[in-house]
């Protein structure tokens, strides 16, 4: 499946493995099968097989009536089922007691305190160090909320992890004072290599492209689309996205406005390279930074911010008449490079414990 978490993942696995290191990546792996890629990459894959939460990387996921039932009636009181986790890390570490390095990857959160319940249990199969590394917050999300008794799960693997890695300054909030210290920011990580981008053209149309995710409420594309139904002059805004939205758009807008679905990364930049500017959808809260960002500053095209509650088309207006110096720059893509990203991840095991 196609996520920032996945990316993260997969960038950092590969590179670790292409600097020597016995790299083993735990998933719930579905029915892809990992042989070629083992090969290619030299990570080894291994599978966790949980009951409940059964999504798993290949897009599959068991949806019976028991599921549904459960998820509606625990997903926000038990962290349905993604609590399952908790107890299932403890058997992926006694399989690779050891080990030098551990980075669990949250999004869930029950990794992070799964491993935190293995340290307690088996301090001495437990891995030299451990970073917990978090693309979203947990219980100082202000785009989720989780009842007040999680809140020792979470203190309890701030407690035992050596650090605590976030992909934004602004990151720094979403976590509890007394942690702080251990919080270091290390941006998402891309080899660029597998990135090529077109040598822009101006479309003869104005053409513009949005891609990512999108939330009701939060990061809501609604009144930007609305508004681009009445919008009296020529234009074609790409929408790139997992899952299409409401099908009035393309239709009302007479196909000024298309769904493109479930492209992979490198597609979705090299289309991001051809348009004539970017659509970002920005975060009511300042703790998350949508990873896409990057994507666009790698495919080297000017991007609008575009709040949830659209109201001023000043610069959109300026960017369709090809006007862009309010756009949002997006400095330093070196910080980016996956050889960079992994060099500060390494780094962080040597402060933790030394040694390889």
């Amino acid at each position: 499946m196609k996520s920032p978490r996945a990316f993260r993942t997969a960038e950092l696995s590969e590179e670790l493995a292409r600097r020597g290191h016995e790299v083993i990546v735990c998933t719930v792996q579905g029915k892809y099968d990992y042989t070629e890629y083992e090969k290619q990459t030299g990570v080894t894959m291994c599978g966790m097989k949980p009951r409940f939460a059964t999504l798993a990387n290949d897009g599959t996921r068991r949806r019976n009536l028991f599921d549904r039932a459960m998820f509606k009636l625990f997903e926000h009181l038990l962290f349905w089922p993604w609590c399952e986790f908790h107890f299932l890390v403890g058997k992926v570490i006694k399989e690779n007691p050891g080990a030098d390095l551990l980075i669990t990857i949250a999004y869930p959160h029950s990794i992070h305190s799964g491993a935190a319940r293995a340290k307690r249990r088996n301090p001495d199969m437990f891995p030299k160090r451990w970073i917990a590394d978090c693309g979203d917050p947990f219980m100082l999300n202000p785009m989720m909320k989780f009842p007040g008794y999680m809140k020792r799960f979470e203190e309890m693997w701030c407690q035992e992890c050596d650090f605590i890695t976030v992909p934004t300054e602004g990151s720094r909030k979403g976590y509890y004072e007394q942690f702080q210290d251990k919080i270091r920011v290390i941006p998402q990580g891309f080899e660029f290599s597998k990135t090529p981008v077109a040598q822009y053209r101006k479309n003869e149309v104005p053409t513009f492209l949005f891609t990512g995710r999108v939330y009701p409420g939060e990061r809501d594309p609604d009144w930007f689309m609305d508004y681009l139904l009445k919008y009296d002059k020529p234009y074609r805004f790409i929408m790139m996205m997992l899952e299409p939205l409401e099908e009035k758009y393309p239709t009302q807008s007479g196909g000024r406005i298309e769904y493109v679905i479930g492209k992979g990364r490198g597609d979705v930049i090299l289309e991001c390279s051809k348009a004539d500017f970017l659509i970002n959808m920005t975060n009511p809260s300042t703790i998350q930074t949508p990873s896409k960002l990057i994507d666009y500053g790698i495919s080297r095209r000017p991007v609008l911010d575009v709040d949830n509650d659209f109201r001023d088309d000043t610069a959109f207006r300026e960017f369709m008449a090809g006007d862009y110096h309010r756009q949002h720059v997006i400095e330093s893509l070196d910080s980016y490079r996956i050889e960079n990203v992994t060099g500060r991840f390494l780094d962080l095991a040597e402060q933790a414990g030394g040694g390889k």
